[in-house]
């Protein structure tokens, strides 16, 4: 079943990739396929058209072949051959399982029944009063923490047994009018046996005592009967927060090589540009791998991209194919030799905290250091580093999913197969990703002030506040090892981070950016030979919002200075206060007491512009608190 209606190519990565839920204009409920159909593997144009080979990183550590955009739907357009019309995402109708809101007479269907609902019509009601009433789908499934959706088991629980003798046409779903579950009664016009819904999506399933244990069915792949999977399931509604977590990897566009004296010519930057294009960079590819002379290339590339090249000379083609087959080369290199380790995440923000402290001229990088001597003193003496990234590009590819919870025991393995029916050959693995372009600020922290600042007077009592933050985290994760956090609790994480949010929100209001249009990127490491403490501010919007310019505007010296210090002065004071920071003091506050002096009207964000769910936060080690100011890192900007 295709879905009526259009989802942006970022949608599908995230919030509706394989295994989500949606609901389309006809209000019918649908779970995304999975990778499997999403292309046809048999048709090389559908394959060429949606490959991307240039984000060699992303490939080197997930260990994938290859990542593909999303089809985006085509139609016919006269007069211009338009590839691959008509492509679109198979998406499947669940629940089955449908009711009437008259009589409550319940009916099944197949996973790949079609139709807009409207045409199936209650046997009963037709049969009794003449009355077409419609059937709708049920409100309420069933899933596990291993990731499997099923149905919810409405004959077993009605009949309180885990075999019940009754038919599957008997099931009567009444509401009596209530706000709660309790208000909801599944019966058996056979047997007269009913059960309410009370505490179905707040405890596992269970019949006198013995819990349902879940079949391992993966129904986004049409697997209907599971290899078993024994986790307990529990009820959840079909729209609800929780059972889907879209598992995304980031990753900022870094260049090959590692010196950026090594600049290329603008024209030839161009020309690769052209060269990496999903459609172009695919024939080029199978060109290479021929041994195809560049004469032949350059030949082949006018005739199937005349409009792409046609405002470049022969040489300047050549000279962009060197550079082009270097980095080819650098990449399966690269591919060979590391496509099997483990992934290391401190490594792989390391590569971007070295790269983007520096100045950068290329195509999807491009950075200018801003000197420090141009700004105050007190901006010298928090940061060492200010870089202002005119272009950078991110990809952001979807690897898999959790239910009821944003973390998973399960490893990235185990998630990926939980996408395929049949997963891949390894030399044509792929995940879907999308590109987003946009632009930054960067900022790295001076060593010598942040020293300073964790060894002098306010030292002991700045520990003992992370401590308090650190005891909350440790008894949230009691006996939850995959809610584990990958960043270090440390005293400068926790100010980097929470600075990050303050000046987020400053920004809206000083750029006139959405809330969910910036985006932090955190570097943080206290070990001795790789230490990092950065921050990277970038736009995070698929449209034009985020390559305006006005976030590096930000970043000059006349602007930054005023900026930073009005968002810290700010912070200094919540509307919630004393409340806030007192929260701050004596307990903890947000998602699992994770945050010290941190609510909504301070320093929360948007969770899509958050990396830590807007967790380990604290305004008390930014700006101090209202009994010692020292605290804060940024106190100097309140005095």
């Amino acid at each position: 079943m295709v879905m009526r209606g259009p989802l942006r190519q970022s949608q599908i990565i995230a919030p509706f990739g394989p295994g989500s839920m949606h609901t389309d204009r006809f209000g019918i409920s649908l779970i995304c396929c999975g990778l499997d159909h999403w292309f046809d593997e048999s048709d090389q144009n559908a394959i060429a058209e949606f490959k991307i080979v240039d984000e060699w990183r992303v490939q080197r550590d997930l260990g994938i072949h290859h990542l593909r955009l999303p089809p985006d739907y085509r139609r016919p357009q006269i007069g211009v051959e338009v590839p691959n019309i008509g492509m679109t995402i198979p998406f499947l109708r669940f629940p089955t399982w449908h009711y009437c809101v008259s009589c409550g007479k319940m009916e099944k269907t197949a996973l790949t029944y079609q139709g807009t609902g409207r045409e199936k019509i209650c046997p009963v009601c037709q049969q009794k009063n003449g009355i077409r009433n419609p059937l709708v789908q049920v409100r309420f499934i069933a899933v596990c923490e291993n990731g499997h959706i099923m149905e919810f088991p409405w004959k077993e629980w009605a009949h309180q047994s885990h075999a019940p003798e009754c038919s599957d046409h008997s099931l009567k779903l009444v509401e009596h009018g209530g706000g709660t579950l309790d208000s909801i009664e599944v019966s058996c016009t056979e047997c007269g046996k009913s059960r309410r819904l009370s505490g179905i999506t707040s405890s596992n399933l269970s019949v006198d005592g013995e819990e349902f244990s879940c079949t391992g069915q993966r129904l986004w792949l049409h697997d209907e009967t599971g290899s078993g999977c024994g986790k307990p399931v529990r009820g959840a509604l079909r729209n609800a927060s929780n059972i889907y977590f879209a598992r995304v990897f980031s990753s900022i566009f870094l260049p090959r090589h590692s010196a950026p004296a090594d600049k290329i010519q603008p024209v030839t930057a161009e020309i690769i540009t052209v060269l990496e294009r999903p459609a172009v960079c695919a024939r080029l590819d199978t060109l290479l791998d021929l041994d195809v002379s560049h004469e032949k290339i350059i030949g082949k590339l006018r005739e199937k991209h005349a409009l792409d090249f046609q405002e470049y000379t022969d040489e300047e083609i050549a000279a962009a194919l060197v550079r082009y087959a270097d980095t080819e080369e650098e990449k399966s290199n690269d591919t060979s030799s590391e496509i099997n380790r483990p992934f290391d995440r401190n490594s792989f923000r390391l590569e971007e905290y070295r790269i983007l402290k520096q100045e950068w001229d290329e195509p999807y990088l491009m950075s200018r250091n801003a000197d420090l001597a141009d700004y105050s003193s007190r901006i010298n003496r928090c940061f060492s580093k200010i870089i202002l990234i005119h272009k950078l590009r991110e990809t952001r590819v979807f690897t898999g999913f959790t239910r009821l919870s944003p973390s998973s025991e399960q490893t990235n393995s185990e998630l990926q197969n939980n996408l395929w029916l049949e997963a891949p050959k390894a030399g044509n693995s792929w995940l879907p990703a999308a590109i987003v372009h946009g632009e930054g600020l960067f900022f790295e922290f001076n060593a010598e002030s942040v020293d300073e600042w964790l060894k002098g007077k306010a030292g002991i009592e700045i520990e003992g506040r992370i401590e308090r933050l650190r005891d909350n985290y440790y008894k949230a994760i009691e006996g939850r090892a995959g809610f584990a956090i990958e960043n270090e609790l440390h005293p400068v994480f926790i100010m980097i981070h929470t600075l990050a949010h303050i000046l987020m929100n400053q920004l809206t209001y000083e750029c006139g950016y959405s809330s969910a249009s910036l985006r932090e990127r955190l570097y943080f490491s206290s070990n001795k030979e790789d230490p990092m403490a950065g921050l990277l501010i970038y736009t995070a919007a698929g449209d034009s919002e985020g390559t305006m310019g006005g976030l590096v505007r930000m970043g000059q010296p006349q602007l930054f200075d005023p900026l930073l210090r009005q968002a810290v002065r700010k912070a200094q004071w919540c509307s919630a206060d004393p409340v806030c920071m007192e929260m701050g003091t004596h307990g903890g506050q947000g998602p699992n007491s994770c945050n010290l002096a941190a609510c909504h009207n301070c320093a929360l964000v948007p969770e899509t512009a958050c990396e830590e769910f807007n967790r380990f936060l604290d305004r008390g080690v930014v700006t101090g608190t209202v009994e010692n100011r020292n605290l804060g890192f940024f106190q100097m900007f309140i005095n």
